[in-house]
Order: C-alpha cells, then sequence, then structure tokens
C-alpha cells in the first residue's frame, strides 16, 4: 500500500482530480478554448509569422480533442498544462 510520502504530490493531484472528471473536463475545454483565443488573437496583432497561430491551435486542439474523447485524467492534465504553457510562451513573446 502506498502512502502519501511516497506517491508525490502530482499523482496525489491525479487521484484528487478524477473525483470531479467532467467538472474537469468542462474547465479543460472553457480556460483552454479562451487561453487559446486570446494567444491567436496578440499572434495576429503582432503580425507574426503564421506557424506561431499552428503551434497555439494545435496545442489547443490536442487538449481539447482529449476533453472531448474523454482520455484518462492523467493525459487529460497533462495536455492541459502543455497547452497553458505553450500558449502563455507564446503571449509573452508577441505581447513585448
Amino acid at each position: 500500500m502506498e502512502n502519501e510520502a511516497t506517491t508525490g504530490w502530482y499523482n496525489q493531484l491525479i487521484k484528487k482530480a478524477e473525483f470531479s472528471y467532467f467538472g474537469i473536463l468542462s474547465m479543460v475545454i472553457l480556460i483552454g478554448s479562451c487561453w487559446g483565443a486570446i494567444a491567436s488573437m496578440m499572434i495576429f496583432q503582432n503580425h507574426a509569422p503564421i506557424w506561431e497561430v499552428g503551434i497555439a491551435i494545435a496545442a489547443t486542439m490536442a487538449a481539447n480533442s482529449a476533453a472531448l474523447g474523454q482520455a484518462p485524467t492523467k493525459w487529460l492534465i497533462n495536455l492541459f498544462v502543455i497547452s497553458m504553457i505553450v500558449n502563455t510562451l507564446l503571449i509573452l513573446i508577441n505581447v513585448f
């Protein structure tokens, strides 16, 4: 039997997230889509290369596809975090 000290904080987060799986699905779609749209808007306003929009769309759609396909919780959270990091970096690159 594993205790909390050996499982790690990330695995504990995943186990807690499994309790409200459908709530997490809806939040991933809502927050991820809005953040991806903001990233795309900033890219277009900065007249950046089109490949940046492709990266933002790919990251956002990966998380949205996992949510709509009801992927396992670990996949869903990993893709959502990657999407948020990628879109945040693109926003920061195009703001300054």
